[in-house]
């Protein structure tokens, strides 16, 4: 009896436990019409400043999300969709409806592209929270070569300056698929990361850029300016996080109501000789970062959700550095040439935010790895080998 209770019990219990634990969705947002996927979509929890965005194929992870919470997928030119949690446990593609506008529905606008971002850098203090915020961020990092993803930080050794230590970095082991490989939640100022709120550098540059507007509408029928910027003299700028750099083409996405800047795209050319990975100084070959903020009201006023950037680069280290014989993790793509050693890898970060001030709060986390069975090590005197 007491064993047919227990039974009972395990089995009244297991949905629950079961459904408690899909707490987080992967998934793709696609062109309803077309099918292709759709880049940077902001994916929000209805009623909470919290969320995140696809990345440039589309593809989204989000966690701790309750069973009484819905997700509302915007992005502009496109319906607006919202998901319960039974709905988004049922699918893992999310088709966006295109919103068609003609022109005679399009509002003529008097005011240049320049004329616009100047107002709306004249109402940051208005629009947005700019004293210090304190938020919880999640964050992951993926390094990814080919189909194998692994740390980027998993070098150890592998070079050492004359006249310095090595760089002892953390060797990790090479994972199977495209997950989570680096994740983790901290407090920190807002203003670190907060591009709008720390633009005044651009007050000084606006005239070497040269402009292009368009003006497109959301599901809810509110109107936004999209700017681009084209760096037309190539001349170098302060961007905070990236010290001297290009931002070759910029994309200020603006209401039209309001002049709140509610999405910054940017697309930026690294110099040469930067110091970057934990220390490992490097010559960047080859080097574009691709930078997406996005801005979500909260209490009158707006904040930043969430953050997307992903580096293309080619690593080669700088003169002065010698081969050192320690061991380090590898699938492929690196390459011995002349005693430099290229690393081709695409890097990515995402971070999302969460008010802090909000009690009984779940700190955002994501999913476990999942290791491989087997990996390879590969030593500098060209002997490869491989653990079970």
């Amino acid at each position: 009896m007491k064993n047919s209770l227990l039974i009972v019990g395990i089995l009244l219990l297991f949905p629950i436990l079961c459904f408690s634990q899909k707490n987080s969705f992967q998934g793709k947002v696609i062109d309803e019409k077309t099918k292709e996927s759709i880049p940077f979509v902001n994916i929000g929890v209805e009623g909470k400043p919290l969320g995140t965005i696809t990345d440039d194929r589309g593809f989204f992870s989000i966690s701790n999300i309750k069973v009484n919470n819905n997700l509302v997928f915007s992005c502009i030119g496109y319906k607006s969709k919202k998901l319960s949690f039974e709905e988004l446990s049922k699918t893992k593609i999310i088709r966006l409806t295109p919103q068609a506008r003609t022109l005679s529905e399009v509002t003529i606008t008097g005011m240049t592209a320049k004329a616009v971002i100047k107002e709306a850098l004249k109402r940051i203090d208005d629009n947005y929270y700019t004293s210090n915020i304190y938020l919880d961020v999640s964050y992951n990092q993926i390094g990814i070569n080919k189909d194998s993803v692994f740390f980027m930080n998993n070098l150890k050794g592998i070079y050492k300056h004359k006249g310095y230590d090595d760089h002892n970095l953390e060797i990790k082991p090479l994972y199977s698929n495209m997950q989570t490989i680096n994740s983790g939640a901290s407090e920190f100022n807002i203003k670190q990361i907060d591009f709008v709120t720390q633009m005044d550098y651009l007050k000084s540059i606006l005239n070497s850029f040269e402009y292009s507007m368009d003006i497109v509408y959301d599901s809810n029928n509110e109107s936004s300016y999209i700017i681009t910027m084209n760096n037309k003299n190539n001349k170098p700028v302060i961007i905070p996080f990236y010290v001297r750099v290009n931002p070759r083409i910029t994309k200020f996405f603006i209401n039209c109501n309001d002049f709140t800047i509610t999405k910054i795209e940017v697309i930026i050319d690294m110099n040469a000789n930067e110091k970057f990975f934990n220390g490992l100084y490097y010559k960047s070959k080859i080097h574009k970062v691709y930078s997406v903020h996005n801005y979500t009201k909260y209490n009158g006023k707006y904040l930043i959700n969430n953050v997307f950037q992903k580096s293309i680069m080619e690593i080669i280290p700088k003169e002065g550095f010698e081969k050192i014989k320690k061991e380090y993790i590898v699938e492929e793509g690196i390459n011995e040439y002349k005693g430099l050693f290229n690393i081709n890898n695409v890097y990515f970060s995402e971070s999302e935010f969460t008010d802090k001030r909000e009690t009984n709060k779940e700190i955002k986390t994501f999913d476990e790895l999942k290791e491989i069975d087997e990996f390879k090590i590969l030593l500098m005197d060209d002997k490869e080998y491989s653990f079970q």
